[in-house]
């Protein structure tokens, strides 16, 4: 019985040493909570050129894949204005995504809905004679622009591709208006998107950074 004691008291010390190791070690640097500015040698040329890479597939998911994806479904008659509708709601979304969109969905503000610092997106900086670069505190190795950009193009294929299941019954004028205009309860629209999908990008964002 005492040997069996005896060999247990070398694991039961370490993992005793390993429990109480956070209490001794330094307090680790908070970890940002919003985007910053950085020096240029700080960015991923790799992390850089896979994300450009990624917003260009992204993109043409919606134009011209969704667009010439749905304009093959309809008659001959209405392929044109089924066409335009992805490329007027690419042009729509992405002013929404540079005017407020990035900022409500990538900036820290209520734990609803993100602030206004990034509005129009000011605040991004690109020094090249200082070296200094924005960044944004949840991809911290490619700059803030190319983030920007990236997730733009998400936010642009969310609205477009409803436009599949009103192919053919709604007029160009109206579909615009129904992408600007209308709440969540009648469809995926940019306001929808302003007030609900910004919301939840920033509570995935959150969810993504390493607490304090």
């Amino acid at each position: 019985m005492k040997q069996g004691f005896g060999s247990l008291r070398l694991p039961l010390a370490a993992t005793l040493f390993l429990a109480m190791a956070p209490l001794f070690a330094d307090e680790a640097p908070a970890a940002p909570t919003a985007p910053f500015t950085t020096t240029v040698d700080k960015i991923s040329a790799g992390d850089t050129a896979w994300m450009l890479a990624s917003t260009a597939l992204v993109l043409l998911m919606t134009i011209p894949g969704l667009a010439l994806f749905y304009a093959g479904m309809v008659r001959k008659k209405n392929v044109l204005a089924t066409a335009l509708q992805s490329f007027a709601i690419t042009c729509l979304v992405t002013v929404l995504w540079v005017v407020v969109g990035y900022s409500l969905a990538f900036t820290p503000g209520t734990p609803w809905i993100g602030g206004f610092s990034r509005v129009l997106l000011n605040g991004m900086i690109f020094d090249k004679v200082q070296g200094l670069i924005s960044v944004s505190h949840v991809a911290t190795t490619i700059p803030e622009s190319v983030l920007v950009m990236f997730q733009m193009t998400f936010a642009i294929i969310t609205p477009a591709l409803i436009t599949g299941a009103f192919a053919e019954r709604m007029r160009f004028g109206a579909m615009i208006a129904f992408s600007a205009l209308l709440s969540a309860q009648k469809g995926w629209s940019p306001v929808w998107l302003t007030f609900s999908a910004f919301a939840i990008a920033l509570a995935m964002a959150a969810s993504s950074c390493p607490s304090p």
